[in-house]
């Protein structure tokens, strides 16, 4: 059974050639899950040759426009391409009061129900409940109300086999705050932003964010298998430094890079 991430922007506020701003699809036993929704995420989908009908669920992390500007091309596509079934939409409470105004503006409607989930402001909340994952929101450190999601798989033995449950960790935007790690320790991948490098550390705590050997660490106390960095500011012409400094602290990391799929094994007990 499926169980891959694919990137569809890992730029930070500003998009560049290479980076679009955050989308992330998960792929679980073939029920596609987005994650944030910058803008030209439709576009991103379908480069990347992802059926838009195959999107089940959207899963917004925060109001930063970087993060939701893509919602409304993407919901009118989907209807344009004639989605009857309802579209289950997670994020802070404001997304209903701007999503529904923005269409209110158009004469032509959604052929679709939009369902939408407000996070809370507390901490780790089982949110959804489906036949292939659950999934947790829990709050971030950023400007404005944040939120992380934890997918975390269910399984049913397979052929005598007992699959090992494996989970997906999204943490972005957010300070450096080791008390975040209760909320996805021994998670099989995490993507953590990484914003900046050292040398701007000072920017990074101004802003909210935090640097790539930041995210190394909160990886390193987490005790993850793999980390994912990303959210990378546009100022970074060549990565491979911020790859460098989140290695420093914990190897098995990884560059998030526009199309790339990463996928996680299946693993069984003994």
């Amino acid at each position: 059974m499926k169980f891959s991430l694919t990137i569809l922007g890992s730029s930070s506020a500003v998009p560049t050639a290479a980076r679009n701003t955050t989308a992330h699809v998960l792929n679980v036993h073939e029920r596609f899950y987005l994650i944030d929704c910058g803008e030209g995420t439709q576009i991103q989908i379908r480069r990347y040759r992802i059926r838009f009908g195959r999107i089940h669920t959207i899963f917004i992390s925060h109001l930063h426009s970087d993060h939701i500007l893509g919602l409304f091309g993407l919901m009118s596509t989907l209807s344009l391409l004639g989605r009857k079934s309802p579209l289950d939409l997670y994020g802070p409470a404001g997304l209903e009061e701007i999503v529904t105004s923005h269409f209110n503006h158009f004469p032509d409607k959604l052929l679709y129900l939009i369902q939408f989930h407000s996070l809370e402001p507390k901490g780790k909340t089982l949110i959804l409940s489906d036949k292939a994952v659950d999934v947790f929101s829990f709050p971030v450190q950023h400007r404005s109300p944040a939120w992380g999601f934890l997918f975390v798989e269910k399984v049913s033995p397979a052929g005598g086999k007992v699959p090992v449950p494996r989970s997906y960790a999204f943490c972005t935007d957010t300070l450096f705050h080791p008390p975040l790690i209760e909320n996805f320790t021994g998670c099989d991948l995490l993507y953590h932003e990484a914003t900046y490098a050292a040398s701007h550390e000072h920017r990074a705590f101004a802003t909210a964010h935090s640097t790539a050997g930041q995210a190394g660490e909160m990886a390193r106390l987490a005790g993850v298998r793999r980390l994912l960095i990303g959210h990378f500011s546009a100022r970074y012409k060549d990565t491979s430094l911020l790859l460098a400094e989140a290695r420093v602290a914990f190897p098995e990391t990884t560059e998030a890079r526009d199309g790339d799929t990463i996928e996680i094994p299946q693993l069984f007990t003994d």
